[in-house]
């Protein structure tokens, strides 16, 4: 496999238009959301500001003019938000004054016009690549993010690929991960509900495994691979399941539990408990979970082993099931 490019200047002015165009599909299903902070955005701008060469972009060519944001998103999205005033200078940015202005604070419109220029004409360096397959363009991104601190889940969309990330997308956006689980919205765009989904499917296929990073890397690969299931149907009906039987939200639905709460939805399911009756024994669990000394110690530190992941797990549905 040999990747065809070339390499191009363009100014942040350009970057704007062509996003202002729609041109740039800045949400290709193995990228991360946006996830930089305003202190990390407001350093890239002062960068910029000061001149300092910032890592080029790697763009793909999508048909006609339209290009993938394959490794340069963040950047992408700060430097065009900030264009468009999204967003003011964090007040923990390195540089505080240039040229006699105050930066902290202020928004691109209210920087004098030298410095406005100064960003806008910016050039960066981008990497345009010829069109990709799903499997070079996970290989490109695997690649070029090796010397940056990605987390094991970023890593994992990029195993799975663009057929499996958009099945699990789908098993995302259902009501019951979306508004009955205990989860902020940081926590979503660092990919915790595919997380938890996962670990669902690992419990189901591979009871012996547990829940740490390069375990759930090593079952993306297998689901790449055919070797396990993404099982979308089966897991959607699951899920439909655990809506009805919890109608709002519950306060234990949180990370450390939800995978096995989702494994004793399916015995229940299996086994013909309604699904109200089910939500009415989950429930019971854990309102009385300080009399599971047992349980409560599966979670917390070291909650991903695979001992801690089996007795937490058990604990929990054969209290369900026994009812």
């Amino acid at each position: 496999m040999a990747i065809k490019s070339n390499l191009d200047k363009h100014t942040v002015s350009w970057l704007k238009s062509q996003d202002d165009k729609g041109l740039l599909n800045k949400n290709i299903s193995i990228q991360r959301k946006e996830v930089w902070d305003a202190e990390r955005k407001s350093n890239l701008i002062v960068s910029i500001l000061l001149d300092i060469p910032v890592e080029s972009l790697l763009f793909e060519e999508a048909g006609g003019k339209r290009l993938n944001v394959l490794d340069g998103k963040q950047r992408t999205l700060s430097l065009c938000a900030y264009l468009s005033d999204g967003f003011a200078l964090s007040p923990k940015i390195r540089l505080k004054e240039m040229d006699g202005t105050e930066l902290a604070g202020k928004k691109f419109s209210e920087l004098p016009e030298e410095l406005q220029t100064r960003i806008r004409e910016y050039e960066l360096s981008i990497s345009v690549l010829r069109p990709l397959d799903s499997e070079e363009r996970a290989t490109v991104f695997f690649m070029r993010n090796q010397a940056i601190s990605l987390s094991k889940m970023d890593l994992s969309l990029v195993v799975l690929g663009e057929e499996a990330m958009n099945a699990f997308d789908l098993l995302r956006s259902h009501n019951f991960i979306r508004q009955k689980i205990k989860m902020t919205e940081p926590a979503r765009r660092k990919h915790t509900d595919l997380q938890v989904l996962l670990q669902y499917l690992i419990l189901r296929q591979r009871s012996e495994m547990g829940f740490s990073g390069s375990e759930i890397m090593n079952f993306c690969d297998d689901i790449k691979n055919g070797e396990a299931e993404l099982a979308a149907e089966d897991t959607a009906g699951l899920l439909d399941y655990l809506d009805a039987a919890l109608p709002v939200k519950r306060q234990y639905l949180k990370k450390a539990h939800i995978p096995g709460v989702m494994l004793a939805a399916r015995l229940a399911k299996d086994g013909g408990v309604p699904a109200e009756a089910f939500g009415s024994r989950l429930d019971a669990f854990f309102e009385s979970l300080e009399d599971k000394p047992e349980y409560m110690a599966t979670y917390g530190a070291g909650s991903a082993k695979r001992t801690n992941v089996q007795a937490r797990v058990q604990i929990l549905c054969e209290s369900i099931l026994a009812e």
